[in-house]
């Protein structure tokens, strides 16, 4: 069973240091024996710094030079130095970090023990760390504590950084860290736990940052908007809308890199003025008494894109703003504010000056990062560790001391989260269940997909396979009907006649004319109710001479009707009211509309109903014989054809048609 360890909190120094303003430090220890360096925290490099005092602070330098920069690290002092040799840091050198004599930054580079010293525990020592003492003064006036996870590039180095080597060594969770500088106007140092981080002190929001694939500038966020505000009501936009760009965020150093015309909007609405000499803007005293009493402050809008999705907003009060340059920055104290006109986009920076109101969570093992507002509220510390990805199977933390905070640290204590843990039967029973569950859900829905095949496939072989009734046979003539629909393929009692007018009873059955035109077979059913009492109105012989010639579509054939002069062309249909049917009864029981005995003899007229009187002009010998009738639903009894041959008519009107439509309705 595998033990997670807990985060560590890394205790701070209590005092605030630097020459570019006061900021909260942390201590460490190099080499040994141990020399204690109070150090500020880069997000951008992945060694450890410290100050050369063999370079710098020597005998001719000021008394207080080892204590303003955070006490100094003499290398050859050290019995576990392990020297490299000197190489320029190039850090920052798009900012212009690269400003002593030859154009670059010198260190010497070495391996030696570092030591953090945690809060309520005791100190966690890594040898053979990469340690880089700084000989500069002017871009660079206190170490670091390096948080990028990438490995040092110098010489034939192939030592892991201090963030990974925590890892590695199983002294954190995951590869991870949440941070923020602290701020010296309301006396609050700065915070760093690694492996996790402080929920106390963060403004909660739901926006995931993606890490960038550039791992010297890959924590990234979209600036959308920029805003000032006070409490006279006055609000400004400092950023023009649609103008947003993208920006590095990097605790290496203080400033904030912004647009020139951006740098603009703020010198206006703080009444800042530019010293071309430093490239620095300042503040007298007067408009820095007005920007205190009217509470300004400046709100950033973070995002992932420059423009539309999830953001969060940061505010950052004046007081945030208002720094202090010393020796040997300047000659003089001077208050300046910590803005920089950038020449390029990839200059775009938030710096230290940014992190003093925000919380940054990073966690390289899911490529993602967060920004919180800090809160100032004052709440007891709680470290949560952010786990590693990667991590299964079960697991156990680790407990951690909890103890009282230094007064003049933040306070962080780490709470015990001593857990027991599942046994190894316990384990087992819960991975079996998961397996079983997985097993039967697979198992239904396979049978689920096979029960509907297998449907599926029966019904295609019932429609294939479908025998006509050897009653019934289909002599193959196109006689002009067009099935409509599918409808269903079910077995239905029926009761019919065939073309010697025999009655049939059985299943449903197919008629070769609906096979021909693809469709379903249309299945007869039986007419309910009792023997119908209808008449049919007798029409006379077709004037053959009037109609047209009908071609046979199937056979391809001429057939030409037999004149018979003085006949109207058209028979004369009534359907007289049946009692025994209902409005539901169902459709004409017979293969085909054009069967001449399609009627069950209880369908033909009755000699004692009185049919009316035929059509002027039509001899009254033609009601002799049925033709033609309509059955409750409008279908349409059409009159004898002889087998083999068409039947053509005329139609008078658009609705005396033959087509037996189940929705077709006769016009009155």
């Amino acid at each position: 069973m595998a033990v997670v360890p807990a985060p560590l909190a890394v205790e701070p120094s209590g005092t605030f240091d630097g020459d570019d303003g006061d900021w909260s430090s942390f201590t460490i220890r190099i080499g040994n024996p141990a020399s204690n360096s109070r150090v500020l925290v880069s997000t951008l490099i992945p060694e450890t710094w410290v100050i050369n005092g063999a370079y710098y602070c020597n005998e001719n330098s000021a008394t207080n030079c080892t204590s303003t920069r955070g006490t100094t690290f003499n290398p050859s002092s050290s019995k576990s130095w392990i020297d490299q040799g000197t190489f320029t840091l190039e850090v920052d050198v798009n900012l212009g970090m690269d400003t002593e004599p030859g154009g670059k930054d010198p260190g010497d580079y070495g391996y030696d023990t570092v030591g953090l010293e945690i809060v309520g525990n005791t100190p966690v020592l890594l040898d053979h760390q990469v340690v880089v003492a700084v000989d500069t003064q002017k871009d660079f006036w206190l170490g670091y504590i390096g948080l990028a996870p990438r490995t040092p590039q110098f010489g034939q180095s192939s030592q892991p950084s201090l963030l990974k080597s925590l890892k590695n060594q199983n002294y954190i969770p995951s590869l991870s860290y949440g941070y923020t500088a602290g701020a010296s106007y309301r006396k609050q140092t700065g915070s760093l736990t690694l492996g996790g981080y402080d929920t106390s002190l963060i403004v909660s929001n739901d926006v995931s940052f993606d890490l960038t694939p550039i791992n010297t500038r890959d924590i990234v966020v979209g600036l959308q908007s920029i805003s000032f505000s006070n409490s006279n009501n006055e609000e400004t936009s400092l950023l023009d809308y649609g103008a947003g760009f993208f920006a590095f965020i990097d605790s290496t150093l203080p400033n904030i890199w912004l647009p020139q015309n951006v740098c603009t909007a703020f010198a206006q609405v703080f009444g800042l003025q530019y010293d071309e000499y430093h490239s620095i803007y300042t503040i007298n005293e007067t408009m820095h008494d007005t920007n205190i009493k009217t509470d300004a402050s400046v709100t950033f809008q973070l995002a992932n894109f420059v423009t539309g999705g999830s953001s969060v907003n940061i505010t950052l009060p004046y007081t945030s703003f208002d720094l202090t340059l010393s020796p040997p920055m300047v000659t003089n104290n001077t208050k300046y504010f910590p803005i920089k006109q950038a020449d390029t986009t990839e200059q775009y920076t938030l710096g230290r000056a940014f992190l003093q109101e925000a919380y940054l969570t990073v966690d390289y093992g899911s490529g993602n990062f967060s920004v919180y507002q800090v809160d100032t509220s004052g709440q007891h510390p709680h470290i949560v560790a952010i786990p590693e990805p990667s991590s299964t199977g079960s697991t156990t933390p680790a407990s951690t001391a909890s103890a009282s905070a230094n007064p003049s640290s933040t306070g962080a204590i780490i709470a015990s989260n001593q857990s027991s843990g599942l046994s190894s039967s316990a384990i087992a029973g819960i991975a079996i269940g998961i397996v079983a569950i997985a097993i039967l859900a697979a198992s239904a829905v396979i049978f689920v997909i096979w029960r509907s095949r297998r449907r599926r496939r029966q019904a295609a072989e019932t429609r294939a396979e479908l025998p006509a009734d050897p009653k019934i046979p289909g002599d193959g003539v196109d006689r002009g009907y067009f099935p409509l629909g599918n409808y269903p393929q079910k077995q239905v009692p029926i009761v019919g006649v065939n073309r010697q007018g025999e009655e049939l009873e059985g299943r449903a059955v197919s008629s070769p004319l609906t096979q021909q035109h693809g469709a379903n077979p249309i299945p007869m059913v039986e007419l309910g109710g009792s023997a119908v009492q209808r008449a049919e109105l007798h029409s006379p012989e077709l004037d053959r001479s009037r109609s047209p010639t009908l071609v046979n579509q199937n056979r391809g054939s001429m057939i030409t009707p037999t004149p018979d002069h003085g006949r109207e062309p058209w028979t004369t249909r009534l359907e007289m009211p049946s009692p025994g049917l209902s409005s539901r009864d169902s459709i004409a029981a017979a293969d085909h509309p054009a069967n001449p005995a399609a009627r069950s003899p209880e369908m033909l007229p009755s000699p004692e109903t009185e049919a009316p009187s035929p059509r002027a002009g039509s001899s009254a010998s033609a009601f002799q014989s049925p033709t033609i009738g309509y059955t409750r639903f409008g279908m349409t009894t059409p009159p004898p054809i002889s087998p083999g041959s068409h039947q053509a008519v005329t139609p008078e009107r658009e609705t005396d048609s033959f087509l037996t439509h189940p929705g077709h309705q006769p016009h009155p």
